[in-house]
């Protein structure tokens, strides 16, 4: 397997694999898929997006994303404060079903929180389906605490954050 940044070469890759994923999920709501607009967005030249992949050959089996466009963010009064500061969101955070119990996701998201770090961001955001265990899981394990649970795109989430400079745990009620 080979880990690489995603070009706007790959973006078919990521759709065809986000969609095959989509389409085998028993429930549609653990997943909320890409929009053309933020395809377009984040598969450009132009943007500070970073896309990490891993690769078995030439097939793409696992993403996940570091995305500076956190408005959707802002309808959380509990981040008030830290949206203030340099934020991203961590997103995109995919394993083909037969790639999955390999702790690939655990790998390519310390990834991108070392990337995060190194563009001076204060606080990571996800979001993840309430019901997901293995998503909240590996979020959690990378230093993510759930603050809350709330609705996205009209699908249930978590809202998880993680202060990048922070040792202890993190909590923006406090």
């Amino acid at each position: 397997m080979t880990l690489r940044c995603l070009t706007p070469e790959d973006r078919a890759r990521h759709k065809a694999m986000s969609e095959t994923i989509y389409d085998a999920l028993p429930d549609k709501e653990m997943l909320i898929p890409m929009t053309e607009e933020e395809y377009d967005d984040t598969f450009t030249d132009v943007n500070e997006d970073v896309v990490y992949g891993i690769f078995e050959g030439e097939r793409l089996v696992a993403t996940s994303c570091l995305l500076h466009d956190v408005r959707a963010y802002h309808v959380n009064p509990e981040l008030e404060e830290v949206l203030k500061h340099p934020c991203i969101e961590i997103g995109e955070c995919m394993v083909l079903p037969q790639y999955r119990g390999r702790n690939l996701m655990l790998w390519l998201n310390r990834l991108v929180r070392e990337e995060a770090k190194r563009q001076g961001v204060r606080y990571m955001l996800a979001t993840a389906h309430p019901d997901n265990i293995a998503s909240n899981t590996s979020l959690c394990r990378l230093g993510y605490e759930i603050v809350k649970e709330f609705t996205r795109a009209g699908k249930r989430r978590n809202l998880l954050v993680m202060d990048l400079e922070r040792k202890d745990s993190f909590s923006p009620l406090k």
